[in-house]
């Protein structure tokens, strides 16, 4: 159980933000350089077995499907903080429409009506 604070959440939130940004960094990318450089050595020597080329889709396999995790809750984290902000610059903007605060929340067929509307407007 969660406690009232979320403070496991936002642990796990926050080392999720920073593998992410590990991992898009230039240090990540020279790693996965050198160790794509290393693998393949590995293959040249050992004759590039079928054991060898199962271990090399099973590796990128998980690293992959893991990545994917990470990248799009923080995708949705970065997300979820800009649609705050506009909603706080629409109430704040005199003469701005309302109903598109949290228009992202609306149903599709909404969201088409209120964009025909704004666009018909000016």
């Amino acid at each position: 159980m969660t406690p009232a604070n979320g403070q496991p959440r936002n642990a796990i939130s926050t080392a999720a933000r920073q593998v992410v940004e590990w991992a898009g960094s230039a240090w990540a990318a020279a790693a996965a350089v050198a160790l794509a450089v290393l693998w393949l050595l590995g293959g040249l020597l050992g004759g590039f077995t079928e054991h060898w080329i199962y271990i090399l889709h099973a590796v990128t396999s998980v690293f992959t499907f893991i990545m994917v995790f990470f990248v799009q809750h923080t995708t949705g984290r970065e997300s979820r903080a800009i649609m705050l902000k506009l909603d706080e610059l629409v109430r704040a903007t005199s003469g701005a429409r309302d109903e598109l605060i949290a228009a992202e929340q609306r149903p599709l067929h909404e969201q088409e009506q209120i964009e025909h509307r704004v666009r018909s407007r000016g």
